[in-house]
């Protein structure tokens, strides 16, 4: 069977959740690692044409979005679905849209203050990103059980973006939401998780020859 090609970026967590969960389910892959997020062109993303990470290419196919691609690799390499990644329950179904909200929202800050603007305070539609981080922060905070027993994709999903969220440090209060920082914490040692860190994960890639653009 044709090597799955993941195309991203390493401190992407919309790609992180495709390599926590290829690392999940034992599947090799090879990581293609792009320069950046502000190339124009879609040549650039793997042939994405919206511009975005993450791509995956498998042999004649090409899907983009991160949980499109995660059902199919389910699909193909998982059918028992062990993590959940195919769930329709509701409470699994809105957890991952607040979770990728999230994330969503975070990047498109990041990417207007390194295109150059400084005061995002004062722009309204920046304002409201910012609230509902903050919101959606409190919702996933007063549903997350720290000592749950097992791991599945919401956790990844959630994992993926604290993480950012830390790393990136540039969404304050992030200790008003300890249950949520507890959980990332008891699935920090799974050696999926703990490989794919935007720290390790820098480090990878720099050994791979990797630079940003």
């Amino acid at each position: 069977m044709d090597t799955p090609h993941l195309h991203g970026t390493p401190l992407s967590h919309f790609t992180r959740k495709l390599r926590v969960l290829l690392a999940e389910l034992g599947v090799p892959y090879e990581f293609v690692r792009l320069p950046g997020v502000l190339a124009p062109g879609a040549a650039a993303y793997g042939d994405n044409p919206l511009m975005r990470v993450p791509t995956l290419v498998h042999g004649p196919h090409t899907l983009i979005e991160s949980d499109h691609i995660a059902r199919y690799l389910v699909r193909v390499f998982d059918p028992a679905d062990r993590l959940g990644v195919r769930s329709e329950r509701v409470d699994d179904l809105n957890r991952l849209a607040v979770v990728n909200g999230i994330m969503n929202n975070e990047v498109v800050l990041i990417l207007a203050r390194r295109g150059g603007l400084a005061d995002l305070d004062g722009v309204a539609y920046f304002r409201k990103l910012m609230a509902a981080i903050d919101q959606g922060l409190a919702w996933l905070e007063v549903r997350t059980d720290p000592d749950r027993v097992g791991f599945d994709y919401g956790d990844i999903a959630m994992v993926c973006l604290w993480q950012h969220l830390v790393h990136y440090a540039s969404t304050p209060g992030l200790d008003r939401y300890p249950r949520v920082a507890a959980r990332v914490d008891r699935l920090s040692g799974r050696a999926s998780v703990a490989s794919t860190t935007p720290a390790a994960s820098l480090v990878e890639a720099a050994a791979a020859g990797w630079s940003p653009a």
